[in-house]
């Protein structure tokens, strides 16, 4: 692997530092697989390797290693920075898995979801049984990421888990509020919407990884951190009403998740809020509210559901939201007192995201 830390794009530094990663998370799991004393518990580890390496864009681990490296870490070290990056792809997965259980999906990355997987290798002892048994394997997911970490030997280190810490609590908080405003008795006027893709996704996704790389190179500016901190929230609250558009619009093919999923669930999110928001009759207002609380949705009404959100202009108004963001942290990424590489890295990021 290149020990180099100038890269042209940040198309480049991904191919040089996802294989990696992939290759670290691939051995880890091997070597709990190979250890284990219990053939349950061997197959339990083989499905945490096969989950954790599907294909992704491993965003949060790369934001991570571009800010260490952007920040003036060691490249010469980088091997030994490269399990604290993977554990934020671990996170990630232990996300996902409870995501799915409480959702009720079918697919993730374009495959069963994991808890379906669960049931097929675990239903000899109980038809029923994947989500109990994914539910405890996110749990050593996230003893594992933890596993990943305590390799670390830097006097950053604990700087670095206390923002570790900070970031997952408040990724717990935001599913919270979305498992409560799912399907909701009433919409509420207040603009929840945006406090859940602001928890649950805009910081985990973005901020809190580069401000986690910042730290393990050594970072301590509380200046720099708020910088980081509001560029990263910025694209990761843009990444997140993007999200919600796909949800709603994409192709299966595409998004690797079930279609209309966001509907089905009643997500209240930023485009349902705005949907809302604009529907001018108020008998459009009731009828699209009455739709989107419904427990059971047919086929039907989720289209009716979509013709409402497309016909109130939310997407328009959505879309403009993302660019002013998008913007936002453009004009953030300049002041930043990495090096350039990194710099021209974020750009290209945003880029990437949002083509």
């Amino acid at each position: 692997m290149s020990k180099k830390n100038e890269y042209n794009s940040f198309a480049e530094f991904s191919r040089t530092y996802v294989t990696a990663i992939n290759e670290y998370i691939y051995a880890f799991y091997s070597s709990k697989e190979h250890s284990a004393y219990n053939t349950d518990i061997q197959r339990g580890y083989a499905l945490l390797k096969e989950y954790c390496t599907r294909d992704g864009k491993r965003i949060r681990p790369l934001l991570l290693l571009l800010s260490y490296l952007g920040y003036g870490g060691n490249s010469s070290v980088i091997q030994s920075i490269i399990p604290v990056a993977a554990s934020l792809e671990c996170m990630h997965a232990f996300l996902l898995i409870q995501d799915d259980i409480i959702d009720g999906a079918i697919l993730r990355r374009g495959k069963p979801a994991f808890h379906n997987v669960c049931d097929s290798s675990y239903k000899k002892y109980n038809e029923n049984i994947g989500r109990w048994v994914a539910i405890v394997l996110a749990d050593v997911l996230m003893s594992n990421a933890i596993e990943m970490i305590a390799a670390l030997d830097t006097p950053s280190v604990f700087q670095f888990l206390r923002e570790f810490a900070s970031i997952y609590e408040r990724t717990a908080f935001g599913q919270m509020l979305d498992i409560i405003w799912s399907n909701p008795e009433h919409i509420s006027d207040e603009n929840i919407a945006h406090t859940i893709a602001s928890m649950k996704t805009a910081h985990y996704t973005v901020s809190g990884p580069l401000r986690l790389g910042y730290l393990l190179a050594g970072g301590s500016d509380d200046v720099e951190m708020q910088r980081l901190a509001d560029c990263g929230y910025s694209i990761g609250f843009a990444f997140q009403m993007r999200d919600d558009i796909i949800g709603v619009f994409g192709n299966e093919a595409d998004t690797g998740k079930s279609a209309s999923s966001d509907i089905e669930e009643g997500k209240y999110t930023v485009l349902v809020h705005k949907t809302v928001q604009l529907l001018s009759l108020q008998t459009d207002k009731d009828r699209f509210i009455t739709l989107f609380k419904k427990k059971q949705k047919t086929t039907q009404d989720i289209q009716a559901i979509k013709e409402y959100i497309y016909n109130s202009g939310a997407i328009v108004e959505v879309k403009q939201l993302i660019a002013e963001h998008v913007q936002h942290a453009r004009g953030i990424i300049p002041q930043l007192q990495c090096n350039s590489a990194m710099k021209q890295c974020l750009m290209d990021f945003i880029d990437i995201l949002f083509e």
